[in-house]
């Protein structure tokens, strides 16, 4: 769904990519959270809150949101898929 690179104050970056299951967490303990509001401006923030979910699921990373936040750059990643449905048009 979404790939993000998260890099640690030492410079190690590491690839996570947040399924569904992420974003649904998101949505279930983030007020107001929808996914079809994701393109619409998200706060930072948010996608700190799923790229952490998703370092969780995937053992990148242990601790605290708040930890993970203090620790961690993260630039979610141009995802270069394209609409199956215009495939040979």
């Amino acid at each position: 769904m979404i790939t993000f690179t998260v890099t640690d104050d030492a410079g190690q970056s590491t690839e996570v990519k947040a399924t569904a299951r992420d974003v649904l967490n998101w949505e279930k303990t983030t007020k107001g959270a929808k996914f079809g509001h994701l393109a619409d401006g998200m706060e930072l923030g948010h996608l700190y809150k799923i790229a952490w979910f998703a370092a969780k699921r995937t053992a990148v990373f242990t601790g605290s949101l708040a930890e993970f936040e203090a620790g961690y750059d993260v630039v979610p990643e141009e995802d270069d898929d394209s609409d199956p449905t215009n495939e040979g048009r």
